[in-house]
């Protein structure tokens, strides 16, 4: 049986300092987005390049609350160029960005960035919005959806329920572990709400440093071997599906939160460039599919045994990220 990967894409601009000096400070699109080094995209068009050498379709969540300050033009540019360059395109929302209206700063920190402390009406609606928005770009409208920051609860999935969606990502207990215990889970397949979630796989760490701890498979986390090694485990204990976690920013070096002095962050780079080589190549064993497809093929709830990592893969993981962050 083959193992299904889902590459997952967090793609959302930047609050970037605003509501702590909101007179200098801006909100940033194109930096955390697109990513521009030297006339190239590092981040989002590094994505795009990698994945289409590898005949490979990811899923990327797509951030729409953020048009009360951008408005729709920018990232429907970008989720366009997704469209056509057969990528999936699915919903994220960071209700942080409905402090803003029409382009300005309004309401300076009344509401938070938790989808789950939202009134499950109030979700729906703003979730319906982002829907349009996606089908507006794209022509195809949303059926998934992750919460920003993996704000998650059971308020949630009914919002999700109310508005017609049919699967999401909104858990990683190695980010935000919440409070319900259903819903505590590391990986595999559970069904809340009429609502198909499949996690963010994570693994517990086994280095001297964090030990016990969960780590997500995430790109800029954790290095390769461990992603490789990580998914190894899956299919082993006869796992469906494993969920891989991004963000462009993530292919990126750059100094504070304004984005200033980008540079490609290569070792990242160099990470996801092995895992999908790795994929590619083993495609009798994995096979990589979006979300907008993972709802049809695999219906069936599925625990995920605990997954431990290996001591001396999270050393040198330690030691690659402890140098690349003293290596501007």
């Amino acid at each position: 049986m083959k193992t299904r990967v889902v590459i997952t894409v967090d793609t959302e601009p930047s609050i970037a300092g605003a509501y702590e000096d909101p007179g200098r400070n801006l909100p940033l699109i194109h930096e955390p987005v697109w990513g521009e080094v030297d006339g190239r995209s590092e981040a989002l068009g590094f994505l795009i390049r990698t994945l289409r050498q590898h005949s490979l379709a990811a899923t990327f969540f797509t951030e729409t609350a953020h048009v009360r300050y951008f408005g729709a033009d920018l990232m429907g540019a970008y989720a366009r160029s997704l469209k056509e360059a057969g990528q999936d395109v699915q919903l994220h929302i960071h209700p942080t960005w409905t402090n803003f209206e029409n382009g300005e700063l309004k309401h300076r920190h009344a509401y938070g960035d938790d989808c789950h402390l939202m009134e499950t009406g109030d979700l729906a609606r703003l979730i319906a919005e982002g829907c349009d928005l996606i089908e507006g770009w794209t022509g195809d409208r949303p059926t998934s959806m992750r919460t920003g920051n993996f704000s998650t609860a059971m308020n949630v999935f009914e919002a999700m329920s109310a508005a017609g969606l049919k699967t999401s990502s909104n858990l990683c207990i190695a980010a935000n572990r919440p409070e319900e215990i259903p819903l505590q889970i590391a990986g595999g397949v559970k069904r809340y709400a009429g609502i198909l979630e499949y996690p963010v796989t994570c693994f517990s760490d086994s280095g001297p440093v964090g030990r016990g701890r969960r780590r997500p498979l995430q790109v800029t986390s954790i290095s390769a071997a461990e992603q490789i090694s990580t998914l190894e485990n899956v299919h082993a204990m006869g796992g469906s599906v494993a969920v891989i976690l991004t963000h462009p920013f993530e292919f990126l070096k750059r100094e504070q939160v304004r984005f200033t002095r980008m540079r490609p962050n290569r070792l990242v780079q160099r990470r996801f460039e092995r895992l999908c080589a790795y994929l590619a190549a083993n495609s009798d064993r994995f096979d990589v599919v979006p979300m907008s497809k993972i709802g049809d093929e695999l219906t069936t709830e599925e625990a995920l045994p605990d997954i431990a990592g290996s001591t001396l893969n999270s050393l040198m993981r330690s030691a690659e990220n402890f140098l690349n962050d003293k290596i501007f």
